[in-house]
């Protein structure tokens, strides 16, 4: 964590985001490649990568893993990117990063 003067300057601030911060996607289109490469880095650690990219992922057998995928999602999106997915893959990771990918790259395919 790092430490800084508070914006009232008295004290200080705690970085509340820590290493988790790196993983926020901000909208910028420009960013989502990058930032899709750090997400599924992260899903890799939390073991549910194969959820959101795997072809021979069978849906039925993961569904609550995919519905922790979503979780883990949701987390690290800004507010535009949150309302691209809420309606149309709530629960569903493996949808919303497809929805995702459609709107900011131009493609459901994996980069």
């Amino acid at each position: 964590m790092t430490e800084e003067v508070n914006s009232t300057g008295y004290g200080p601030r705690r970085d509340v985001l820590g290493r988790f911060g790196r993983f926020i996607f901000d909208g910028d289109e420009r960013k989502y490649e990058q930032w899709d490469v750090k997400f599924l880095g992260f899903m890799r650690l939390q073991k549910l990568k194969d959820v959101l990219v795997s072809e021979s992922w069978d849906e039925e057998a993961n569904a609550s893993k995919n519905e922790e995928a979503f979780a883990e999602l949701i987390q690290f999106l800004d507010d535009k990117s949150l309302v691209l997915v809420m309606r149309d893959a709530t629960d569903d990771g493996r949808n919303a990063l497809q929805i995702l990918r459609a709107h900011y790259a131009g493609t459901g395919k994996p980069v």
